[in-house]
């Protein structure tokens, strides 16, 4: 999965660097994702998630005025808030947008798109995008 990572974030980097922009909800939310992974590489899981999450939480993000990722709970874990506090701090904590069409943009500023933390009972975290598929019993 380390492998897998590194080459996305090797995509996005020449993504960028050639001045390619995102089009799509799925290629900005891939984006997305690999930006938090970068950023919050302690709180990653790279492995299968486990088949019993300790909790799930579910954010839309959007672009604020001043193109900052923003993010709203559409649903958390009530019983471990501070779950849901370190999903909106790994969103609220990335510097950079992505590069994206004027479209899609205005689509992210007024609809964004949702995202899912899956969490461990470490509190390590993989977001729904580029999780292995969940392990079973």
């Amino acid at each position: 999965m380390r492998h897998v990572v590194a080459s996305l974030c090797a995509i996005a980097a020449l993504m960028s660097a050639s001045g390619a922009r995102a089009e799509s909800v799925d290629q900005v939310r891939r984006g997305f994702a690999q930006m938090v992974y970068e950023d919050s590489r302690a709180d990653i899981n790279l492995e299968a998630p486990q088949s019993m999450l300790r909790a799930v939480v579910v954010l839309r993000v959007r672009l604020d005025d001043h193109d900052h990722w923003r993010a709203e709970v559409m649903r958390e874990n009530d019983v471990e808030p501070g779950l849901t506090r370190k999903a909106l701090a790994s969103v609220e904590h990335l510097a950079a947008t992505l590069p994206v069409s004027t479209g899609m943009s205005e689509q992210l500023h007024r609809e964004g798109f949702v995202e899912v933390w899956l969490f461990q009972n470490d509190g390590r975290f993989a977001l729904k995008t580029l999780a292995l598929p969940q392990r079973r019993f």
